[in-house]
């Protein structure tokens, strides 16, 4: 059985603290956290992914209240977005598949593709969210909706987003 270290670094341990926060709905307290969190001296490609999926969260939960919000959250998906190889990389060779791994941590999460889809779907840019999709499915994200939908039962995930917004795209 192999032993995974999960070592907290000062950048994951920020990352959590804002998580936290942000679950208590402390919203101006997790915000300054997590951006601090992305100045940390031991930054990396793993826990930076993590700090950009809760403040995308943040500011996408914040949209009608804060004029600035959307704007930002659709910063965070594609900062994140654009560090998704990196990530996915690092994640695979300090998580390689395995057994005894935990089941959730057997696919990462990568929400900013998803939230920007929707954001762009709703905005009616729906080739953006079609490419965004496929740009998914070649990073090899399709398989954690496959999971999902084994699991749940449920019809999600990037071939059923890009066949729904293929619909939409035809009726606008």
């Amino acid at each position: 059985m192999t032993k995974y270290s999960y070592e907290w670094t000062k950048q994951h341990e920020m990352q959590h603290k804002g998580y936290q926060l942000l679950e208590e709905k402390k919203y101006d307290k997790a915000e300054k956290l997590l951006l601090k969190a992305l100045e940390a001296d031991d930054d990396n490609p793993i826990d930076r992914h993590f700090v950009y999926n809760n403040l995308i969260k943040l500011y996408y939960k914040q949209r009608n209240e804060r004029t600035d919000a959307l704007e930002r959250c659709i910063h965070f998906c594609k900062e994140d977005i654009e560090r998704l190889p990196k990530f996915l990389h690092n994640y695979k060779m300090k998580y390689p598949a395995s057994s005894d791994l935990p089941e959730e941590m057997s696919y990462p999460q990568c929400p900013s593709i998803e939230r920007l889809a929707i954001i762009y779907e709703k905005n009616k840019e729906y080739q953006k969210a079609i490419d965004l999709c496929k740009y998914a499915i070649e990073l090899g994200l399709e398989v954690t909706w496959d999971s999902y939908n084994a699991r749940y039962g449920t019809n999600k995930g990037f071939k059923a987003r890009i066949q729904k917004l293929e619909k939409a795209k035809k009726k606008a």
